[in-house]
């Protein structure tokens, strides 16, 4: 036994170094595990808390990956945020599990109790990353999914951004032994109508846009604030009035249109501009206001009828179908109380 304890840290490594080489192979591992938590649900008792609990260890492994491969090719600059920037990413993706085995053992009270603890967390917590960090908008998962498809671009012998940056500056330009000053090399000038005879400088690395984001200030600051109250509020509606009551909904849909017109009027008065992944961010969010369309009270007053009646139409008319739209009809309910709610950020 203390063999393999002594081996565990080898074994560790053997699969880090694994995953930094292999960064495709582990995305199909990744899938497949996905994949499995969508076919176990249903087929044995207790499948959804399973097929649950399966997804969200596949979420988790694909976020340990990242960082693995993320560590290895330095691939971004490290912030003053990110542990808890990852301790965040980790409650995002374990919050529905924790819900669904609360639910089970300790009934509706305490299903109730963990959503208030996990969304008083995650809103402190952005607060945090906003005012302390600086951070600009908060993405969901705070840590983004790492786009491996780019990593087959970049040349093996690169080991990291700084690398990389440092090999386009080699390529245009060399530096003199004495002094140390940067030349610009003659086959790399520019046509000499954009010349600007200043010389070289020597630029920092930067990736996606982390060195020129600004932190939130003004309208923005209180746009982005609003929108990280909104589970809290949303919390609080449902507390006073009811799940079933309209009313927080209007205040979560009126918080979230609120918030996205402080951006918008900030772009239009051209204050504090925003990059562009702040800007994919907020137009990611305006095409999440189509959610409320599947969120109680509407879907149970409005949409519900209506998107059984099109699934149940496709299901009978288009070959094939069928495979797909009874399995949505089946657990469309289960998905929809469970996944389809306001706190959800």
């Amino acid at each position: 036994m203390s063999s393999v304890l002594l081996s565990l840290p080898e074994i560790f490594a053997s699969y880090k170094n694994w995953v930094s080489q292999n960064p495709q192979s582990i995305s199909d591992c990744e899938t497949t595990a996905k994949w499995i938590s969508y076919f176990i649900a249903g087929k044995i008792n207790s499948s959804h808390v399973l097929s649950e609990l399966v997804y969200c260890l596949s979420n988790l492994l694909v976020l340990l990956n990242d960082r693995i491969i993320n560590n290895a090719k330095q691939l971004e600059i490290p912030g003053s945020g990110d542990t808890l920037k990852l301790w965040l990413t980790v409650v995002e993706y374990c919050e529905v599990l924790f819900e669904l085995s609360a639910q089970k053992i300790w009934g509706n009270r305490g299903k109730w109790l963990i959503i208030v603890g996990v969304q008083i967390f995650k809103c402190v917590s952005r607060l945090i990353l906003i005012y302390n960090h600086k951070e600009t908008i908060i993405q969901t998962p705070p840590i983004p999914l790492l786009d491996r498809a780019k990593l087959s671009k970049v040349p093996p012998n690169y080991g990291s951004v700084r690398d990389i940056a440092q090999a386009q500056m080699d390529s245009i330009s060399f530096t003199l032994k004495g002094s140390g000053r940067v030349i610009r090399r003659v086959d790399a000038s520019p046509p000499i109508h954009v010349r600007t005879w200043r010389p070289l400088q020597v630029q920092e690395p930067c990736d996606n846009d982390q060195t020129i984001e600004q932190a939130l200030a003004g309208r923005q600051l209180i746009a982005e604030t609003i929108y990280i109250m909104k589970p809290i509020a949303h919390l609080t509606s449902v507390a006073c009035f009811g799940s079933n009551s309209w009313k927080p909904w209007i205040v979560a849909l009126a918080l979230d249109l609120t918030s996205l017109q402080l951006y918008g009027s900030c772009k239009k008065a051209k204050v504090n501009s925003l990059t562009p992944k702040q800007r994919l961010q907020i137009s990611k969010r305006s095409f999440l206001l189509v959610m409320y369309l599947l969120r109680s009270p509407f879907y149970d007053n409005y949409s519900e009828d209506k998107l059984n009646a099109l699934l149940n139409s496709l299901s009978k008319n288009v070959p094939l179908a069928k495979l797909i739209c009874n399995p949505l009809l089946q657990y469309l309910p289960f998905w929809q109380s469970n996944y389809f709610y306001m706190w959800s950020t």
